[in-house]
């Protein structure tokens, strides 16, 4: 088992609209590659009470499908806090959780957001073609340079 120390990786999506399940493809990628499950997270979506979950770690990720075009159908990137912060009833984006973990619970994880390019987003169960291949990009780069993530 690949132990997963102090790191949390929460997985946005839903696999019943297709390229939308990708953040839970990312993870279930990382289980079927050995990494411990109870550091994996599924969410439909982020709500404010998350920012209590991260607080409780050094290193977080957020895994989302994203519908814009990314040069390499992924990519890997630093979040920081958002100084503008709206709720709304659907979701609360990444940033502004983790500005909510910081001026709620004083504590500022190191948090990076993973995008993968989606583009199908229909009532059905399956990934697209080129979907899954940006996906099994985006978990190789992440399983072999995971260290260099975590600093």
């Amino acid at each position: 088992m690949k132990k997963l120390d102090n790191t949390i990786i929460i997985g946005i999506g839903n696999n019943t609209r297709q390229d939308d399940g990708l953040g839970w493809c990312f993870l279930d990628s990382l289980q079927k590659e050995g990494f411990n499950e109870e550091n994996l997270i599924y969410k439909y979506q982020l709500m404010v009470e998350d920012s209590d979950l991260i607080g409780q770690y050094k290193t977080v990720f957020f895994v989302d499908a994203n519908k814009t075009n990314l040069n390499q159908g992924f990519t890997i990137e630093r979040l920081y806090p958002s100084e503008k912060v709206a709720f709304s009833t659907h979701e609360v984006p990444p940033d502004q959780i983790l500005n909510l973990c910081e001026t709620i619970y004083n504590r500022k994880p190191n948090a990076y957001v993973i995008k993968i390019q989606g583009y199908i987003w229909d009532f059905e169960i399956g990934l697209s073609k080129q979907a899954k291949i940006n996906l099994n990009n985006a978990i190789n780069l992440f399983i072999d340079d995971f260290l260099s993530y975590k600093s």
